[in-house]
């Protein structure tokens, strides 16, 4: 068994924009476990345990789900926390362009990996970028103040793939393994 999700990466340029924002709030005292840059991704799907044994066979299904899909710009406007300022879980960065590719990219994933047991995600697709988890609250008021007025935004990048991930946890923070990319603009092979 592996544990997995399927995402899309982010461009450098707009890792760099998200490192300079998290410069500014990993100096709070607050006990939140910022995300890696370099493991900066917009989820479409997170699978969990899966069995290796599966994986040819719902690669396939994925890569058949996503045959003719098109590439798309991405781009980030806006900061916020789930489920609210007031009881921040995960503070995470908006998408300003992109949203409804993101959404049908997450819904034609959904349905190619529901054969292999993986339900569809009940709550409605949210699609966001994930800087940070809250550990304890305590102190957490002074930064969701800032940052609720602070303002960012990461130009576009343009998104050309889909990427099954196996995620390693570790004490150091996860390890994003990617398993298989699965290309946009593809055409199927039997037209």
């Amino acid at each position: 068994m592996i544990r997995a999700f399927i995402a899309v990466n982010i461009s450098d340029d707009q890792r760099r924009s998200v490192d300079e924002l998290l410069g500014k709030v990993k100096g709070y005292d607050v006990r939140v476990k910022w995300v890696d840059v370099g493991n900066l991704h917009v989820t479409l799907k997170f699978l969990g345990d899966t069995d290796e044994k599966i994986l040819p066979d719902m690669y396939a299904a994925i890569e058949d789900s996503l045959t003719g899909e098109e590439s798309f710009d991405l781009s980030f406007d806006g900061l916020g926390c789930f489920p609210n300022l007031n009881r921040p879980r995960v503070f995470w960065v908006g998408i300003e362009n992109g949203f409804s590719n993101l959404k049908e990219l997450s819904r034609k994933v959904e349905g190619a990996v529901r054969p292999f047991g993986f339900e569809p995600e009940k709550r409605k697709f949210s699609a966001h970028l994930t800087i940070g988890r809250v550990k304890d609250p305590r102190n957490i008021d002074s930064l969701t103040t800032d940052y609720g007025r602070m303002e960012f935004a990461a130009g576009a990048s343009k998104i050309s793939n889909v990427v099954f991930y196996q995620s390693t946890l570790r004490p150091s923070g996860p390890m994003y393994t990617p398993l298989r990319t699965f290309e946009l603009n593809a055409q199927r092979e039997d037209s």
